[in-house]
């Protein structure tokens, strides 16, 4: 089963991802630029205290926790032992801190800074904080405790964003869904109606397109419907006076006899009538299917398939064909037109897909299987005649079957078609 990609999932974990790394990024920036606030303070109350406190050698001072020598011997020993080289540059706090992780407390503190006082003196200043005097209220809690109440926080955090896209989404997803739910009821009967409001201005913007585009093809589609069935309509006298006309000549031909080729000109001309009405009656039964309703009446299908067969034997002449007609006395209830114009239809595809080779025609009940096999290859199969009226028409290769696929669609029929090399079978059962 392929699992096709949902915009709406895609969507989701985008915004969760973008959001989890702004908050991520956010919270490491804040945290760094609190730090540097702290050290920047820090550094100023430094400066101040070095300004404006007098100190002499081997005396220094201790104002608020932080430490004034005038010597760097005289700053205390454990800024000593951490600072290994006493600052040089006037004015750069350095910091050291005992930290095992990035997101544990630190343990120990320890700051020094050189500055000058307004005489130009070199003044040290230092301060360090040992655990105990950092957050004395956590110092209990161990480091791991501490990871997991932050990562905890986090999750919460995560969580608690992701519910709100999806409240979000819900409120942009459900009149996209009353849309799609409108776009799927449109037909015939309520295309014109206007569409109602989706919420979103782009939405109904979106709606009345869809509506406009629908009524656009639907106009077309009504157009063509149109042309058929006059184009069909116009057809069906000249083609009826061509086959009057035909009929007379072949009885004035028995009184007179013409000539062979005349004979065969005729019996082509004969030929082209008869595709002609084939073709005229459906595309007139197609420009109506949808108009008319014409109730079922029992059908022998075993007599339309021989009474076919008849009509169009004249499609095997000169092949070298071996037909085989299997039919019962079964009838089954159907639209006769149609299930005259698609028995018509597929006989004739067979017939004239076929060179040299086999047509068979199996009828049982209410189901009629047609394979039609050619015995040379496809290069000889395809070639016809140019004076054939199949090639003059353009009729049964691919057109009379494509018809018969669409009326056999209206009318709910199975049907199911396969092809091979040299192969091709056709079933329609016409009990649905």
């Amino acid at each position: 089963m392929i699992i096709r990609p949902s915009l709406k999932l895609h969507f989701f974990f985008s915004v969760v991802l973008l959001g989890s790394s702004m908050v991520i990024g956010f919270s490491f920036l804040s945290v760094n630029y609190f730090v540097d606030g702290l050290d920047r303070s820090l550094a100023g109350v430094m400066r101040e205290l070095a300004k404006n406190t007098e100190v002499e050698d081997q005396h220094p001072k201790i104002v608020a926790g932080i430490h004034i020598a005038s010597r760097w011997q005289d700053t205390p020993e454990v800024i000593q032992q951490q600072f290994k080289n006493r600052p040089v540059r006037v004015g750069e706090l350095l910091k050291i801190k005992d930290q095992s992780t990035f997101l544990s407390m630190p343990k120990n503190l320890y700051f020094v800074v050189l500055y000058q006082n307004q005489k130009g003196e070199d003044r040290y200043i230092s301060k360090f904080l040992l655990e105990k005097d950092l957050v004395p209220a956590y110092s209990d809690i161990h480091p791991t405790n501490r990871l997991i109440w932050t990562l905890a926080i986090a999750i919460v955090a995560i969580l608690l964003f992701a519910l709100l896209l999806v409240l979000i989404m819900l409120k942009v997803t459900k009149p996209i869904k009353t849309l799609k739910n409108w776009a799927k009821s449109l037909d015939q009967r309520n295309l014109q109606k206007p569409p109602p409001d989706f919420t979103f201005s782009e939405l109904n913007e979106l709606a009345s397109l869809l509506q406009s585009s629908l009524v656009s093809a639907h106009q077309s589609l009504e157009r063509e419907q149109r042309f058929l069935s006059y184009a069909s309509h116009e057809l069906r006298t000249p083609v009826a006076v061509i086959r009057s006309n035909v009929d007379l000549l072949q009885r004035l031909n028995e009184k007179m006899p013409a000539s062979e080729k005349q004979k065969q000109v005729l019996e082509r001309i004969q030929r082209a009538g008869l595709t002609m009405t084939n073709l005229t009656d459906t595309f007139l039964w197609l420009s109506r299917n949808e108009e008319i309703h014409i109730s079922n009446e029992p059908i022998s299908l075993g007599e339309k398939i021989n009474q076919a067969c008849s009509d169009l034997s004249y499609l095997l002449s000169g092949k070298q064909i071996e037909l085989k007609v299997e039919t019962d006395d079964s009838k089954v209830k159907v639209v006769a037109v149609a299930c005259h114009i698609v028995i018509n239809n597929l006989i004739r595809n067979a017939y004239q897909h076929t060179q040299q080779g086999e047509v068979h025609i199996k009828q049982q009940g209410s189901r009629i299987t047609i394979i039609n096999s050619n015995s040379t290859s496809d290069n000889n199969a395809s070639v016809v005649d140019a004076n054939d009226d199949k090639v003059a028409f353009g009729y049964g290769y691919g057109l009379g079957l494509q018809l018969s696929e669409k009326i056999i669609s209206n009318h709910d029929w199975f049907y199911e078609k396969t092809s091979t090399s040299g192969l091709y079978q056709v079933t329609v059962d016409f009990s649905g």
